[in-house]
């Protein structure tokens, strides 16, 4: 591997008829040799296969980088302390391709059709990106703009992840990830991207995470309040009433109860100042986080 300073890899046209958009797909990785394969599995399977696999390791020593190598990838190296907006800019400035398919190093695609089904989500110019769906939440449209985000507030969900998301590189240049966030940095470019004038667009297709992780509702509730400060939106939420209601345990089965007590306690850790009375009521709005 080299030091991280490389030249941005060329992508060439080799076919016949309209030029279609040339595609990368971006790794981060440490020590991820235990997931990878399936990762690059599922990359194999796909109806489309990507022009270029760029990795990019941080702090890496197990077999990752052979594995990315060994399916045709190049692999460049972030010699510095661990940030998901600062690796991806590393990332995204090296890999000039017109799009580019962000893959966490654990993020199977399970459908063989949905980088293909992306790509054609993308095919028009003023969408910034696409990602799947990870939940079943139909608060927000297949394809959300800012006016939608004006009368609806914003909330945490599926709007775009760059865990499996694809996004179109020229809107990235001149507007990169905001490296001053430690977490959301997806969230946060997909909601300024939609402030400039685009769309952002969500497809349901299968994936799965080959790494556990725990419950960041609370995190994440908390990274909607600041940002949907931060933008002017109010924020879509039931109100303290309408939460408890939710965590009561005699409602109906099959209604989440952890997801709910993360929001209650991240609404209880936000400055939250005027917009309290709007949203304090039991009859406040009634979109969920």
């Amino acid at each position: 591997m080299n030091d991280g300073v490389m030249k941005a890899i060329p992508i060439h046209h080799h076919f016949v008829g309209p030029v279609r958009p040339t595609l990368g797909v971006l790794i981060r990785f440490s020590n991820s040799a235990a997931t990878l394969p399936a990762v690059l599995e599922g990359l194999r399977k796909q109806t489309i296969q990507p022009d270029v696999i760029l990795g990019v390791a941080s702090h890496s020593s197990d077999a990752s980088t052979a594995l990315i190598l060994a399916e045709g990838g190049r692999v460049i190296e972030w010699n510095h302390a661990y940030s998901h907006p600062k690796t991806l800019n590393f990332g995204i400035a090296h890999l000039q391709t017109d799009l580019i398919l962000v893959l966490s190093s654990h993020t199977v695609l399970e459908d063989p059709t949905a980088i293909e089904r992306m790509r054609h989500a993308m095919s028009h110019p003023q969408v910034s990106c696409v990602s799947a769906k990870w939940d079943d939440d139909p608060f927000y449209s297949d394809a959300i703009d800012w006016r939608e985000l004006q009368d609806k507030g914003l909330k945490f969900g599926s709007i775009y992840s760059n865990s499996m998301g694809m996004l179109r590189r020229s809107h990235w240049v001149g507007h990169p990830f905001d490296e001053s966030l430690d977490t959301a940095e997806d969230y946060d470019w997909a909601v300024r991207q939609l402030r400039r004038g685009h769309l952002c667009r969500r497809v349901d297709f299968a994936f799965s995470h080959r790494r556990p992780a725990g419950d960041r509702s609370r995190e994440f509730a908390q990274a909607a309040f600041a940002l949907a400060a931060r933008q002017k939106l109010a924020v879509a939420w039931l109100g303290p009433c309408a939460t408890l209601q939710e965590l009561n345990p005699f409602r109906p089965e099959g209604q989440p109860r952890k997801k709910h007590a993360g929001i209650l306690r991240a609404w209880a850790g936000q400055e939250i100042g005027s917009s309290l009375h709007r949203l304090a009521g039991c009859t406040a709005m009634s979109a969920v986080i």
